[in-house]
């Protein structure tokens, strides 16, 4: 069984997830928190969350649980109901100083080093694409690119929730005749809203945080499946070829 190294935008997913469970439960465990939070995964992405784990996330757990208090000071008093609980930090988890525990910090240090070089790599590739270019993978039903009509605009699309490769796989197919942006969902936490004619939520990789950050978005859309059905909502939003 291959060892499960999470990506990127996998730890912004959890981290942003994070942030939500420690508001609903302010008091949680570390190693609960980390392992509620990594259910914004899929299923086939989970890992066992052990005491090395959550040493090696301490930053982003410890981040997360200082956002959600700041929320929940921010909160007014008649939103809140009860007095917010002191949130006392959670204690370091004891690990012992051992020639393997260091070599398995060292490991991990190295697979994340090089899991986050990646995804930034494909991130900035999507960005420069050239429609196109050839393409490994395509949507199930493999539409053909339509080539744009002259004088007609391209409909603005904003994507939220999708893995660089698919990012990808839908520029080739859709690009010369949909103006699209891709966010992910650490991004769509992160940065300003973007307002665009269309947007597209994939709810399955996205937290409750994206949701109501752009439920007031005009045209939303909410792509539960996968890419077959995301391809069904950009080809109702694409113009007819006149």
């Amino acid at each position: 069984m291959s060892r499960i190294v999470w990506s990127h935008i996998e730890k912004g997913a959890v981290s942003a997830r994070l942030v939500d469970v420690f508001r609903q439960h302010p008091n949680i465990t570390r190693k609960e928190a980390l392992r509620q939070a990594q259910e914004i995964l899929h299923s086939s992405r989970w890992v066992v969350i052990t005491d090395q784990r959550v040493f090696n996330y301490k930053d982003r757990i410890e981040a997360a649980r200082e956002m959600a208090l700041e929320k929940l000071r921010k909160r007014p008093p008649e939103a809140i109901g009860i007095p917010a609980p002191i949130l006392a930090p959670t204690p370091t988890p004891e690990r012992k100083e051992t020639p393997k525990a260091r070599l398995a910090d060292i490991l991990e240090l190295l697979l994340d080093v090089v899991a986050e070089s990646v995804a930034a790599r494909v991130n900035r590739k999507i960005l420069e694409a050239i429609p196109e270019a050839p393409v490994a993978h395509r949507p199930k039903h493999d539409p053909q690119p339509i080539p744009h009509p002259t004088g007609v605009a391209k409909p603005g699309v904003l994507v939220i929730g999708l893995l660089a490769s698919q990012a990808y796989a839908v520029i080739s197919t859709w690009g010369t005749r949909l103006d699209l942006t891709f966010m992910t969902p650490e991004d769509a936490v992160h940065r300003p809203k973007l307002v665009r004619a269309h947007t597209v939520l994939m709810t399955k990789f996205i937290n409750h945080s994206v949701q109501d950050k752009y439920r007031k978005a005009p045209k939303l859309h909410f792509v539960n499946g996968g890419m077959g059905e995301l391809g069904e909502v950009l080809d109702s939003i694409t113009p007819p070829v006149l």
